[in-house]
């Protein structure tokens, strides 16, 4: 019988392991987990009540401004007075808001483990390296030196980004992205 897991280990190491290639299997596996992630938000959180909520807070601060700019204290007194509901409703928001994250945090920790070890190399002293899975064609060490060894290092075609600096990068984009698509993004205004 063949070794399945093997296999498919040596096709994946042959297939997403040098960029471009990396670039793409990481984008697609950030673009899932955001999608899982922001799927579960939409069935375990009200979202309608949070922005509710969210729109009644913002009230709430901006009524504050306003009160202390005038120094009005009857508006002072009443806001006082509602300090502790609104302290209650952004408790529980992020109550809410956790309560998803906790059902995923586990698993992203296991699939981040795997392809951190995936996109290294073991050094000469056992510590391992991390490999580029993209590059960026320019040179944003001239501008942010402090980038080098943090999240990638120069190379002749540009910059070249480690697994840590680019999931980090699509990962913040395409959250808020996803967010907004499906309706899981609390409005602020």
């Amino acid at each position: 019988m063949q070794d399945i897991f093997g296999d498919i280990m040596i096709w994946l190491t042959l297939t997403f392991k040098e960029p471009p290639m990396a670039g793409i299997f990481i984008l697609f596996v950030s673009l899932s987990i955001s999608t899982m992630s922001n799927l579960a938000m939409r069935r375990f959180t009200d979202m309608r009540r949070m922005n509710k909520q969210q729109a009644e807070i913002k009230r709430f601060k901006e009524m504050e401004q306003e009160a202390k700019k005038t120094q009005n204290e009857k508006l002072l007194k009443k806001l006082k007075k509602r300090k502790a509901y609104i302290d209650r409703i952004q408790r529980s928001m992020m109550g809410a808001r956790c309560k998803p994250s906790l059902l995923f945090f586990i698993p992203f920790i296991f699939i981040f483990s795997f392809l951190r070890g995936f996109y290294s190399t073991p050094g000469l002293d056992g510590i391992a390296v991390d490999d580029i899975v993209v590059v960026l064609p320019f040179n944003i060490q001239k501008v942010l030196p402090f980038l080098v060894g943090m999240i990638g290092s120069p190379m002749a075609a540009g910059f070249g980004l480690s697994f840590y600096g680019f999931y980090f990068l699509i990962g913040l984009g395409l959250s808020s992205i996803l967010q907004r698509i499906m309706g899981t993004q609390v409005l602020t205004s």
